[in-house]
């Protein structure tokens, strides 16, 4: 069987919808940030999206010009010229400040076709990397278009309810096997989708690539096992495990047993979470989702 996914709005949603928009008749440009001098709330690579009736979707500065660039980018679109611009720190905007003192590059691409973004989106639901060459006033700048990264949630609890809500949020698309039946209605009461784990056999790890995460939160840690064991041989960037230290050595020894391999066993992070002292579900989801983030931003470098 397949897995059922709670996708979230996050990264791809501006290329999906570009392609509404350019079906609907609307000429659209793209606008990436290139280059920061200091600070920034956004990092390169940022995009905003807007039609060429002025609305935008997407964030580069946290609200401090992206009034200001969507209007900019109407008149990029009128004129069919693409070009680089710049914002804050040296700019000839003197009345756009950015708060950080910092100033931004920003690139407005008017060159949007259906084929471009479709090619995009194709590359993106295949699961591989689309890189984008753009030639700025600054040089040759590559944005890379990356699949949305995916959590696969295993276990019970409300630690995983919790866990799926917020890594949607924060750009994951989750997909969430429930040991029990208590669980499974915890997630739908959440408007989750859910698989039990006895109907999902090996789907769940067929499905893990270089830019899907796994975190088992079993309290029977003896049904983890098997499924740690395919997983640490996937291309997973992360395999976590819930419990204690003393249950992270019996769940390593537990896997010795089943023979896997010892540079496969220093995979599995656990007790999985960054350190912050979370004593609460809440606080836990947040530790673990920190810690995904962490090794997704270092997997990106």
């Amino acid at each position: 069987m397949s897995l059922s996914y709670n996708f979230s709005l996050e990264p791809t949603e501006l290329i999906q919808s570009a392609l509404n928009w350019l079906n609907e008749g609307y000429r659209v440009a793209m606008i990436t940030l290139v280059n920061i001098e200091g600070n920034a709330p956004y990092p390169v690579g940022s995009q905003m999206l807007v039609n060429d009736q002025g609305a935008y979707l997407g964030q580069i500065t946290g609200g401090c010009a992206e009034v200001a660039i969507a209007d900019q980018a109407v008149l990029a679109i009128n004129d069919k010229q693409n070009l680089t611009l710049r914002y804050g720190l040296d700019s000839p905007f003197f009345d756009i400040q950015l708060p950080c003192g910092s100033g931004i590059d920003v690139y407005f691409d008017c060159d949007i076709t259906k084929q471009r973004i479709s090619q995009i989106a194709a590359q993106l639901d295949a699961r591989t990397v689309y890189p984008q060459a753009l030639q700025t006033r600054l040089g040759v700048f590559t944005k890379i278009y990356a699949p949305s990264p995916r959590l696969m949630l295993v276990g019970q609890g409300p630690i995983l309810v919790l866990l799926a809500e917020l890594a949607m949020k924060a750009g994951f698309d989750v997909a969430c096997v429930a040991q029990n039946e208590h669980t499974e209605n915890l997630l739908h009461r959440a408007n989750l989708e859910a698989v039990s784990l006895d109907r999902v056999g090996d789907a769940f790890v067929l499905e893990l690539d270089s830019f899907s995460a796994m975190v088992s939160l079993f309290h029977e840690h003896h049904l983890e096992r098997p499924l740690l064991a395919k997983a640490l041989k996937t291309q997973a960037f992360f395999v976590g495990a819930l419990g204690s230290k003393r249950t992270q050595q019996a769940r390593l020894d537990g896997l010795k047993e089943m023979a896997v391999d010892e540079l496969l066993l220093a995979r599995v992070r656990g007790p999985v979470g960054l350190n912050i002292g979370a004593n609460t579900p809440a606080q836990i989801a947040v530790s673990i989702l920190a810690e995904l983030i962490q090794q997704l931003n270092q997997a990106d470098k």
